[in-house]
């Protein structure tokens, strides 16, 4: 039995894209929680700060789309990258790693620094805090250090800052209607691929664990409320890696 460890803090949806790729095998592992001010205590075998790391049988790997294809070459069954929509897969992957992966962090970059910034950076740092405690003065201060960490600096470098945030979301979000399609599946394929789980656990992560209080984006367009309960029976009921006890809405609840 191969030994699997999955590095990262669930705050993060390229740590939540891997949790769901290796869900949808059906490959046990282990879910190592990283903690971002001590990266050296898990991770400092990679030399590295940047997660998800995935680790089989001692050797590991960082970027998240290439976990899908190492896990296909480990684990053949259940496709997340099936070589005949190769050309597909890969133009979509392309949107979502350089669109709406980085949109994510929009929010962080240049939203309006008010109340509900505020709150919703102390519940991710509380997120954060379940699995890797965080000494109290530090959560408070995690609105002002989200803004100023430099990996939200390095995403701001690849976002069009001129569009509005709003703009920007609305935009997107056709998008991935589009994508899409008539489904059932991202790129109109017949099953999942690693395209519907780079995308699915971030729409409903926020809804679940109290940073939103619908799922907005399943509200946004009766075509990705039916594609989130499509995907969702390929994963459990927990999909995210965010520990259960701080979970407030159920994830069948953002899309009924």
């Amino acid at each position: 039995m191969a030994n699997i460890k999955l590095y990262g803090y669930a705050t993060s949806p390229y740590v939540r894209k891997t949790g769901c790729f290796l869900y949808y095998k059906g490959v046990d592992f282990t879910h190592v929680p990283v903690n971002p001010l001590k990266t050296k205590a898990t991770i400092g075998h990679t030399n590295g700060r940047q997660v998800p790391v995935l680790e089989i049988n001692g050797e590991w790997r960082r970027e998240s789309s290439d976990h899908a294809r190492w896990l296909d070459e480990l684990f053949p069954e259940k496709p997340l990258y099936p070589l005949e929509h190769r050309e597909k897969i890969d133009g979509i992957d392309h949107w979502i790693s350089d669109t709406y992966l980085t949109s994510l962090f929009r929010i962080a970059i240049d939203g309006d620094f008010n109340m509900q910034f505020v709150s919703r950076a102390w519940r991710l740092a509380a997120l954060v805090s379940a699995d890797t405690p965080l000494p109290l003065p530090v959560r408070l201060i995690w609105p002002i250090g989200l803004r100023r960490a430099s990996f939200i600096q390095h995403m701001a470098q690849h976002i069009d800052l001129t569009e509005s945030p709003e703009d920007m979301r609305e935009r997107i979000l056709l998008e991935l209607v589009a994508h899409i399609g008539d489904g059932p599946f991202m790129g109109e394929l017949d099953q999942p691929s690693m395209l519907d789980f780079a995308v699915f656990p971030q729409l409903v992560f926020g809804y679940m664990f109290g940073l939103e209080e619908q799922c907005s984006a399943a509200n946004y367009h009766p075509a990705i409320k039916d594609w989130l309960r499509r995907v969702a029976k390929h994963l459990p009921k927990n999909p995210t890696l965010a520990a259960d006890r701080m979970q407030v809405h159920a994830l069948s609840g953002a899309f009924d």
